[in-house]
């Protein structure tokens, strides 16, 4: 596949030739040291977040994070211990139980899942692997999974920032950002295997070498993979499948398949400068089927992607890092549904001729949606970025980023949906002032805007402000705030199939988001302690939703206004040398203007703790992971709405390491410890192709039309896992 077309497209040229800049992350070793100028916050007043990056000797690395929790910004980060001490297996169970305020969307279980912060959807939470965006362009075909590729296992650090961050990461970022930051190479010999067996037949194998080319260190190269394979739990209770649907053999395991592969290079040019390069290809495939329409749906998703990072500090004044990146995920998705006999005096069997199936059942053969053959038409995108980010430093009183930023992506669909493959671009400026303030040495100030560029909108501006005061003490007081937009998308605007039409009328969503807090960050008798009470408020105009029960239905900007309040708190503490936990708290009011009913799949509100414990050699590891969480719903219309929250959930996990380095790793991990009944999600069917509707005995408005179903949370289960690493 060319990447368009060699890059023939002019604004993809461009991108890559560096006319557009964006952001550079690498710290400023002297901020404001100069003689005679004011301190730059401590490291204390920044927060435990660098006490981690000092210990782990990767300060530099996550420079952004501690860069933009000094301007305001709510920012957590999630290192690779805790994520290895939770034993996860896929990454939405290692954000749900670990990142604050995170909720997952869809089900993890099914092989489908987004990412979602403070009551958003996965259109304003904009999840990044490595800087690289999974928000799915939205082929014709069917919505591409691209949180649903990443390994865990080679996840480094999660980087978390609530509120709007559009500014700095471009569109889709109205509530927060999560980025996935991987391992990477760095001019040592190291490396990584392990392999893990539990419930479900889950299997679970993965690896990484990291070695230098020669002697100097100065390039080096990491490879990687992993496979995951699992039967999957049961999804659905039995009863709640449509008669014709059961018939058909819809009842059946959930299996998914995830495999990756990819290299990572590094060039250590100098003290100043490093080149990095990568490039990786994920499969993952896993059914959709659901209990009212179709009876096997296997999806195939092949996500491809490649990335540069060059980083330069010219001077203490002056830093930049370009960024690029190409990606070009597919999905080839098979959809089937039952023929059902519509004659009234029967139908032959399509498997036994001698046999007469009776009026509205079924008759033993399936159809494919449209395009949804067993032929497999793709549906998919290409999507090239390239960024450029400077940061400037005039003396002690203002420092600046400036950047640009483009975005070019176009179809890659089958040509039978009939889209066309026009490149969209969307080409961004932004200007980020952070000014010192002569009467208060100690406030951080940050002032920013950006304007994007584009043929399908003309031009939007969007704005950013943040700031964070100490107030002695350890205290301190933080709040940022800004604007965001997302565009409709592609299968929003062009989707065709029998139930379900796309609307190319669709409006720009726009989004208006601030978050606040009060804290403190100290040591507490002798051990680090943080705390924090906040809150968030988040508009957003032009939501895009669904109609209900039209047939077919379509996309639609809501009216009204989404209004999003929220209120968080927090607190982290090393209770003992041995002994640290974690209590965070999220609170959220999501409704749309006029109404007073919680939004769909947003939780009225969450508990996440994390309690753990290390012996005095680092050999034994226990750890667990409650979740407490409330009401949350699944509606359509007002003619059918359930809550399949109210759950309390408890995970573990038991770790042994073993040898001189403690190299050996052995890990049992317990899920849903006290087999509770919950739900993952929920959702509502319908009787279209059930037998008493076809037979004329219910209508679509009869209530028994309509009906709730579950997805279903695992039951209590156990994975064992053994690694090595060197």
């Amino acid at each position: 596949m060319s990447i368009f077309k060699l890059c023939g497209a002019p604004a993809a040229r461009r991108a890559l030739s560096g006319v557009v800049l964006a952001a550079a992350v690498l710290p400023h070793p002297a901020m404001a040291q100069e003689e005679g100028a004011d301190e730059a916050p401590s490291e204390a007043e920044v927060g435990s977040e660098v006490e981690l990056l000092e210990v782990t000797g990767k300060q530099r690395d996550a420079a952004l994070a501690v860069d933009l929790e000094q301007y305001g910004n709510k920012v957590q980060i999630v290192d690779a211990e805790q994520i290895e001490a939770g034993g996860y297996t896929n990454i939405a169970e290692a954000v749900q139980g670990l990142v604050k305020g995170a909720n997952i969307g869809y089900s993890p279980d099914e092989g489908e899942y987004t990412l979602r912060l403070d009551g958003g959807s996965d259109r304003d939470t904009l999840v990044l692997l490595d800087g690289i965006p999974l928000f799915d362009r939205g082929p014709a075909l069917e919505t591409i999974w691209g949180a649903t590729i990443v390994d865990v296992h080679m996840i480094e650090r999660i980087e978390v920032y609530r509120g709007g961050q559009s500014l700095y990461f471009g569109s889709n970022g109205g509530v927060g950002v999560i980025n996935l930051i991987t391992k990477q190479p760095d001019g040592t010999t190291k490396g990584e295997i392990g392999v893990s067996y539990g419930d479900f037949n889950t299997r679970d194998l993965w690896a990484n070498h990291s070695f230098p080319l020669g002697e100097s260190g100065k390039h080096s190269l990491m490879i990687y993979g992993s496979n995951k394979s699992s039967d999957g739990p049961e999804l659905f209770e039995p009863e709640v499948y449509v008669d014709n649907i059961a018939r058909a053999g819809a009842i059946h395991e959930y299996p998914l398949n995830r495999n990756n592969l990819g290299v990572k290079y590094l060039w250590d040019i100098d003290a100043s400068s490093e080149l990095r390069l990568g490039a990786q290809y994920a499969q993952i495939e896993f059914r959709d089927a659901f209990p009212h329409t179709t009876i096997f749906a296997p999806n195939t998703t092949e996500y491809p992607m490649v990335d540069m990072r060059y980083r330069k500090r010219w001077s203490d004044r002056f830093q930049t890092e370009v960024e690029a990146y190409y990606t070009n995920p597919v999905l080839h998705n098979t959809e089937l549904f039952p023929v059902v006999c519509e004659r009234p005096d029967g139908c032959p069997d399509a498997n036994d001729p001698d046999r007469t199936v009776p009026y509205g059942q079924w008759t033993g053969e399936a159809q494919p949606y449209n395009n949804q053959g067993f032929d497999q038409r793709k549906g998919g995108y290409e999507e090239l970025t390239a960024s450029v980010r400077n940061r400037i430093y005039f003396g002690s009183s203002l420092e600046m980023v400036l950047g640009l930023q483009s975005v070019n992506y176009r179809n890659d669909s089958h040509e039978a949906f009939g889209i066309d493959d026009d490149i969209a671009s969307v080409n961004g400026v932004y200007i980020d002032l952070r000014p010192r303030l002569p009467f208060s040495p100690s406030t951080t100030l940050s002032l920013a805007v950006r304007t994007d560029f584009a043929d399908s909108f003309g031009s939007k501006t969007i704005y950013k402000a943040g700031f964070r005061q100490p107030v002695g003490g350890g205290f301190y007081l933080r709040a940022n705030g800004g604007t965001s937009y997302s565009l409709p998308r592609t299968n929003e605007l062009f989707r065709d199939t029998e139930d379900l039409v796309g609307n190319p009328d669709l409006e720009t969503v726009e989004t208006e988001s601030y978050n606040f807090g009060f804290g403190l960050k100290r040591q507490l008798a002798g051990r680090p302690f943080s705390a924090e009470i906040g809150g968030f408020a988040t508009d957003i105009d032009n939501r895009i939703d669904t109609t209900d029960n039209q047939m077919p239905d379509t996309y639609f900007n809501a009216e009204g206004t989404t209004e999003i309040r929220g209120v968080t708190a927090d607190i982290e503490y090393r209770i003992t040398e041995r002994w640290s936990g974690s209590l965070s708290y999220t609170g959220i009011d999501a409704t749309e203007e006029g109404s007073d009913l919680q939004l769909d799949q947003q939780p009225e509100w969450f508990v996440v703790g994390n309690l753990r414990y290390s012996s005095a050699e680092d050999r034994y590891h226990f750890t667990l992971l409650p979740r407490l969480q409330g009401p949350e719903f699944a509606s359509s219309g007002d003619r059918v709405r359930f809550d399949y929250g109210d759950y309390f959930l408890l995970n573990a996990s038991l770790g042994y390491w073993a040898g001189d380095s403690r190299q050996h790793r052995f890990q049992l991990r317990m899920v849903n410890v006290l087999d509770e009944d919950y739900a993952e999600r929920g959702g509502v069917g319908d009787q279209r192709y059930g037998e008493a509707f076809i037979r004329g005995e219910i209508s679509r408005d009869d209530p028994a039309y309509l009906f709730p179903y579950e997805f279903k949370g695992k039951s209590r289960s156990f994975f064992v896992s053994y690694s090595y690493r060197y």
